[in-house]
């Protein structure tokens, strides 16, 4: 019986644990796009009709997420889904069957330094925001900023150890909870993602599901 005990005891505690560290919900984000000088003609128009205004980041508690670009163009990107830690993201597009796939296993971007930068208050949080600077075979100066309260609920990094793509699980190493904001800018532009709204909640399966 003590034995029986026990074993309950421990089931009870490791549900705990993953319900603490298991972050459910939705975060949604204000889109900015901007483009310099550098950038080839209606650059700011093709991203704009691309990502669209805002976004919405659902999160699974078994660790799955999906992006949705709001107010994008008729044949703009509509979600970017990660599922099952496979090392893969899988794109689909507004009006259109086709659905891209691609390899975040592997970092398209190579890490000069991280740095712990200036902090910053979202939607009444004071977050944490680090730095990444990059650079990849095509653009010499890459920046990526990612930003998180540590009062907001944890998160397993275990989830996101396949993607290595934009250091995002070296991020959630780091952070161990959700980003409230993330932006990347380059010579050629800059797009910011900050968030608005956080809702923590119970997310349908079927939101993960390709249609």
């Amino acid at each position: 019986m003590n034995k029986l005990l026990i074993l309950a005891f421990l089931i009870l505690v490791s549900c705990s644990s993953n319900g603490q560290n298991n972050f459910e919900g939705i975060i949604k984000f204000s889109t900015e796009i901007t483009t310099t000088e550098l950038a080839p003609n209606g650059f700011q128009k093709q991203l704009n009709d691309k990502y669209g205004d805002s976004l919405l980041m659902y999160y699974s508690k078994n660790g799955n997420f999906r992006r949705v670009h709001l107010n994008s163009a008729d044949f703009g990107t509509d979600s970017q889904f990660y599922i099952d830690n496979n090392g893969k993201l899988i794109f689909t597009h507004k009006n259109s069957t086709q659905v891209d796939t691609l390899d975040v296993t592997q970092n398209s971007i190579k890490l000069a330094r991280k740095n712990k930068v200036e902090s910053q208050k979202i939607i009444d949080f004071e977050c944490d925001c680090y730095e990444y600077k990059a650079s990849s075979d095509d653009i010499q100066n890459i920046t990526l900023n990612y930003c998180f309260s540590p009062k907001t609920a944890k998160l397993n990094p275990e989830f996101y150890s396949n993607h290595n793509d934009f250091f995002l699980n070296d991020y959630y190493s780091l952070a161990k909870r959700p980003y409230l904001k993330f932006s990347i800018e380059t010579e050629f532009f800059k797009i910011t993602y900050l968030a608005t709204e956080l809702t923590e909640k119970e997310i349908e399966e079927k939101v993960f599901e390709l249609k």
